[in-house]
This record gives structure tokens, sequence and C-alpha cells, in this order.
């Protein structure tokens, strides 16, 4: 027979139970990690631009002055999945490679934030975050690469201010009704009457509690190699940052919300063509610049179909689908996310890459 994990080092066993106990009681039975003991997020950086609690911040260029970038990232979990870890660090990679980083960083919602709209996110911050960049940079244009609900956003404000982009990359991107995704399967059955959100933040560990709901043996095989690994030095310096990142959810703007899935996935709005967000015009359909859309081919929440989707949404760009071993998050800190940051940087630099789909 062999032996459990836990019987080749019981000392060690023991304090990790201790340990444990004390975390859940602090945090929640679903929490392996201390978010207080785990650092992440160490590529030096400034804060450049504020509007409160939205936060623009600078990541200089090792070399000098860099080609500009705004990342983006979506509304739940935090931005810092692009900074996990040195040497795990997408933001850290484009550093070192030409580029002058910025991360608008959403924050946490006040209470009166859950009338905040979808409009208000791109049309108003997001556009003043781009007009700070290229002033700094007395520049026309900028690279945008979003993430996830932030490849969106980068997409909404292209298709809005289609000439101040220059690349646009866009990973894990939802951008319209992509059969058997599983968000846009969630929507539909759902059915939520628009308005019902209106003036609600939503809570962010409700949401984790309710994607960990759908896919519960996910969340039994982390627990399982956890403890198989509990005494792996190696093991979990590489899991206890993504741990940490996975149950790191802000509460999320309830109308703002509410809009990104009726636009892009009940109406399907980017597909179909020009509309209005708010007082603003947006067509997708207008936007010609280099295209990288990335999926990857176990996302279990982004289908590989996402890629037509974004063909579809964007039939003027010079668009180039890259399919990409690994899982939703394994992109940017998996095994396969040192392929994706080579031909990334390939695609920024000259608006090109291979296509792997």
């Amino acid at each position: 027979m062999q032996e459990l994990p836990a019987f080749k080092n019981p000392a060690k066993f023991l304090q990790t139970l201790a340990e444990q106990a004390r975390i859940r009681l602090t945090y929640g039975p679903e929490f392996i990690g201390d978010l207080e003991a785990i650092p992440v997020g160490m590529t030096p950086r400034s804060l450049v631009y504020e509007e409160t609690p939205h936060r623009l911040y600078h990541y200089p260029c090792r070399s000098g002055v860099g080609t500009p970038l705004l990342m983006i990232y979506s509304l739940i979990n935090r931005p810092y999945i692009f900074d996990l870890r040195p040497g795990r660090s997408l933001i850290e990679y484009l550093t070192n490679n030409g580029f002058d980083v910025y991360l608008l960083d959403w924050g946490d919602p006040t209470p009166e934030m859950g009338l905040v709209t979808l409009s208000d996110l791109v049309a108003g911050t997001l556009r003043r975050c781009v007009r700070f960049i290229l002033r700094q940079h007395q520049q026309a244009q900028l690279h945008l690469l979003g993430y996830c609900m932030g490849a969106t956003f980068a997409t909404l404000y292209a298709g809005m201010e289609p000439d101040k982009v220059s690349r646009l990359a866009l990973l894990t991107p939802i951008l319209g009704d992509d059969p058997d995704g599983t968000l846009q399967t969630i929507v539909h059955h759902q059915n939520l009457p628009m308005g019902l959100l209106d003036a609600q933040i939503v809570s962010g560990r409700q949401l984790k509690l309710f994607f960990n709901a759908v896919r519960p043996m996910q969340v039994i095989k982390k627990e399982r190699d956890f403890w198989q690994n509990f005494d792996q030095d190696n093991y979990l310096e590489h899991f206890l940052p993504v741990e940490k990142w996975s149950n790191d959810c802000p509460d999320v703007p309830g109308r703002a919300f509410q809009e990104v899935t009726d636009l892009c996935i009940k109406q399907n709005k980017l597909v179909k063509g020009p509309f209005r967000l708010g007082a603003h015009a947006v067509n997708t359909h207008a936007i010609t610049c280099p295209v990288m859309a990335v999926v990857a081919k176990h996302d279990w929440i982004i289908p590989q179909g996402s890629l037509d989707t974004c063909a579809q949404a964007l039939p003027n760009a010079q668009y180039t689908p890259y399919l990409l071993s690994g899982g939703h998050i394994g992109l940017v800190v998996g095994r396969a996310a040192g392929q994706l940051w080579g031909d990334l940087k390939a695609f920024l630099d000259t608006g090109s890459v291979p296509a792997k789909a």
C-alpha cells in the first residue's frame, strides 16, 4: 500500500493543518492561501493617474523610453495576474523588452458605484487614461491589451476611437454570443431583466462561489493537489500566488456588469455592427489595426469558438487568431505562457505573428 503524503512528514502535516484551519476561519472555507502572507505584484511601478477607486500605474521600460502599452483587466479578480512573481510576470517581461507598460486597476467599488454604467468605465475612465498616456508620450496612438472582460473594454474603446489604437491584443475575449460558451449559457438561462442590478454592488466572493459551484470537481482536484504537495516548497511557490489571485475577488458594480452581459451576449451588438454606448458611437467594424485574439484549448469559461466571434466582430481588422494549450489563467502564468509572451511581443512589435488556430 502506498504511504499517504501526510504521513511522510507528519510534523509538517500537523503544522499545515493548523495553518489551514486559521486561514479558512479567517477568510472562508474555499481559501487555501493566506492573502496577506503571499507577495505578488513586485515589478517596480508608480501611480500616475487616479479616479478613485480606479488607478493607472506605470511600469517603466528598463531600457529607457519604450512603446506605450495599456493593459486592461476584468472587473472580476485583481490585475496582478499580469505581474504575479518575478519570472512569472508578463509585465516584467514586457518592460524588459522595450515597452512602457501602463495598467488600469479598477479597484474596489464604493457603494454609490452600483449605478456606474459601462459607458462611464469605457468612454469615461478608460478613454481619459488613454489620453493621459498619449500626452505623456506625445504620440497619437498606443497599443492596447485586454484580458477576459478587459478585452471587451479594450475592443469597445477601439471601436469608439480606432484612430488611437495601433495594436489590439485580446486574451480570452468576450465579444459576443459564443456557441457553447459557459458564461453565455449562464446568462441565457438566468435571463435577468435589465435594471435588476442597478444601484447594486455584486459580491465578488459570491460570484467566485457561484463559478466554483459550476465546476465543483475543479475545487476538489485543487484540494487534493494541495494536500499531496503541501510539503513541497517548489510546488507551493507556484501554487500559492495563483491561489491567492483566484480568491482575491473585488466586488463588482452591478449595473455595468449587467450591461456587459446584455450588450455582448444577449444582444450580440459587437458582431452586429454600429451601436451607441451611452452618448458615444461604437463601431467595432471600423477597427482596421492589427488584432491578435488568444484563446486556450482547455479554457472552460471562454470557448475556442470565441476566435470566430472575434473575426465576426472585427471583420476589417488585420486579424490573427491564436489558439494555445492551457487554461484561462495558464495563458499568462502557466507552462504555455513563455510561448505566448514571445509571440505577443512579436505581434506588438510588427503587427503580425503566425496564426495558431
